[in-house]
């Protein structure tokens, strides 16, 4: 599950330039470490574009416009190369959980999907989402820290798509914020995974002894992470 990324990256915002007479959006975003300027291309998101935290945006379009070759190739190949959503199977909003459970019927008030979809769309019901597993993975950070007697420097809820979770040096425990849509089990399995690095930082032999001690069923939590990865990472 590894170490955390130390590099801070501030969103600036979304914005479209045209690039060959097609019209692009894309996220700009402000990097700590950045040099350069760094494009990326990835599907559900698209054109990414960051910039050094010192750099003047009034001479982006110029750089964009010299580099729309590129840009305009490789959003054309992942663009034919995007599987069918109809046969992978798109994840709706009345499957999106929490805890494992279909968050619809959390919400009584909202009593159709269309209705569900206008708030969706609003960050409401994700920014509900990320605040639950803030309050809740501290609070199990918390009681599990306790019950093994480890102790941790801070506890930093994040939004990643390579990592559940991750144990630094410095003790300091970091987390996906999608575990709080996995079934409990699942998360609490992440939980004690990382609380166990604050004794053995590698996965030894006595890593895993430990995390047996207190997540038994952790082999089945995590096949289900693996299973339902790209599912969890749908939503954003």
């Amino acid at each position: 599950m590894g170490y955390a990324n130390k590099v801070q990256l501030t969103l600036v915002g979304r914005f479209e330039i045209i690039l060959k007479g097609q019209t692009v959006p894309y996220t700009l975003k402000r990097s700590s470490k950045a040099k350069l300027i760094w494009l990326h291309i990835k599907r559900d998101i698209g054109l990414t574009v960051t910039i050094p935290y010192r750099y003047n945006t009034r001479n982006l379009r110029e750089f964009l416009e010299a580099k729309s070759a590129w840009i305009i190739k490789n959003l054309a190949k992942l663009r034919s190369s995007a599987p069918n959503k109809a046969q992978e199977g798109q994840t709706s909003l009345d499957s999106i959980c929490y805890l494992g459970k279909p968050l619809l019927p959390l919400f009584p008030e909202i009593v159709n999907e269309s209705q569900l979809r206008r708030e969706f769309s609003c960050g409401n019901l994700i920014e509900w989402l990320k605040n639950e597993a803030v309050r809740l993975i501290n609070l199990k950070v918390d009681q599990f820290g306790r019950r093994m007697g480890l102790i941790y420097n801070s506890v930093r809820i994040r939004d990643q798509k390579s990592r559940w979770g991750s144990c630094s040096c410095k003790r300091n425990l970091n987390f996906n914020w999608r575990l709080i849509m996995a079934p409990e089990a699942a998360l609490d399995y992440v939980v004690i995974h990382e609380i166990c690095h604050l004794r053995e930082m590698s996965h030894s032999k006595s890593f895993w002894s430990l995390v047996a001690e207190y997540c038994p069923g952790w082999r089945e939590q995590r096949k289900w992470l693996n299973d339902h990865c790209s599912e969890l990472n749908l939503v954003h």
